[in-house]
């Protein structure tokens, strides 16, 4: 049996230290951005691997499921309370992080279904531990031969969700990538911002991240920006183009600093472009999802410091990372975090 136990922490100000960073930056947000807090605190930065190499660890967001998703869905799930949404849809690969973290935490907070569509990637233990989660979970899957029929399993997983009675669902993009969505990410360079202040680390040369449906990255881009860290940001893609690109992030940046101040934030919402970043295209091999020796050396040398990683994101920034010069300290970001077992499920605090 599934069990799903979530503990609710207020915002009162007895939550203060578990108030996400980017409200302690602009308390004039108030009420017009609303959250879930699905993180238990701050995850750590340590340093790892030696060489001034940092790891900041979202694997560590949240249980039972952590990794960079929970963040942007602390604010894709209010706002679908907010609305009254009592259903999720959403998409990706067949072993998507996102959809579990999805289903999981959507469960958690009482939504009455979770709907996916699901395109196909290179079948793995890992892709095949994603679909029996989804089946325990009881999400409702459309899978498709490929991208392209991707919008005819959409129509067909909203219909099914209204034959429920569970109503419109609110729709979620791959991988949480929203300007909503990103804003999670903004805050999560400004709780990075204050851990350098602290002195729990020095502020890195570089920070270095997965780059696919670029949330994670765009949000870091402006969190970066607006916390005045001089941290270069690398991304690593790990999805061929078109689905990616340097502009496509930049423009995502642009609108969650826009999204900020319509909602309330006093700022000069900067704008962004390519050059405000570094896009590393020569990890990904064969496409999305495909090992490469690099990604798999890379997860043995993690797994020696106690770290767990994967060959289809992960696996492939750190390979970036360990490839590149030490010039100074840098810092990866490990957004991953290896999915429940399918029998006891415990959310988080929130």
């Amino acid at each position: 049996m599934l069990v799903l136990v979530l503990v609710r922490v207020g915002r009162g100000s007895d939550a203060e230290e578990l108030m996400m960073a980017l409200l302690r930056r602009f308390p004039e947000l108030g009420e017009r951005l609303p959250y879930e807090r699905l993180l238990g605190e701050p995850t750590p930065v340590q340093e790892v691997f030696g060489d001034g190499i940092w790891v900041k660890r979202d694997d560590l967001t949240a249980a039972p499921y952590g990794g960079n998703k929970v963040r942007k869905l602390e604010l894709l799930l209010a706002d679908a309370r907010r609305r009254g949404r009592r259903s999720l849809l959403t998409l990706g690969g067949e072993g998507s992080n996102h959809v579990l973290a999805t289903a999981i935490y959507g469960r958690a907070l009482g939504f009455a279904s979770t709907h996916a569509v699901l395109f196909p990637q290179p079948a793995s233990d890992e892709v095949t531990r994603r679909l029996a989660l989804f089946r325990e979970l009881g999400v409702g899957v459309a899978r498709v031969a490929g991208k392209p029929l991707v919008p005819f399993g959409l129509a067909g997983r909203m219909l099914a969700s209204l034959r429920l009675g569970h109503g419109t669902p609110y729709a979620i993009g791959p991988g949480g990538s929203s300007s909503l969505g990103a804003l999670g990410y903004v805050g999560a360079a400004l709780e990075l911002a204050e851990q350098i202040a602290a002195g729990v680390c020095p502020e890195p040369r570089e920070i270095v991240v997965p780059l696919g449906s670029g949330g994670t990255a765009a949000g870091l881009l402006l969190g970066l920006r607006l916390a005045g860290l001089a941290s270069r940001l690398v991304a690593v893609a790990v999805v061929p183009p078109p689905w990616v690109s340097p502009s496509q992030t930049a423009r995502l940046a642009s609108r969650a600093a826009a999204l900020l101040v319509e909602r309330g934030a006093r700022l000069d919402p900067p704008r962004f472009t390519p050059t405000d970043f570094e896009m590393v295209r020569d990890q990904l091999g064969p496409g999305y999802g495909a090992p490469t020796p690099a990604a798999e050396a890379a997860v043995a040398r993690a797994a020696d410091a106690g770290l767990r990683l994967e060959t289809t994101y992960s696996g492939k920034a750190l390979a970036a990372l360990l490839a590149r010069p030490a010039r100074g300290p840098r810092l990866f970001w490990l957004t991953y975090a290896a999915p429940p077992g399918p029998t006891d499920l415990t959310a988080p605090a929130k």
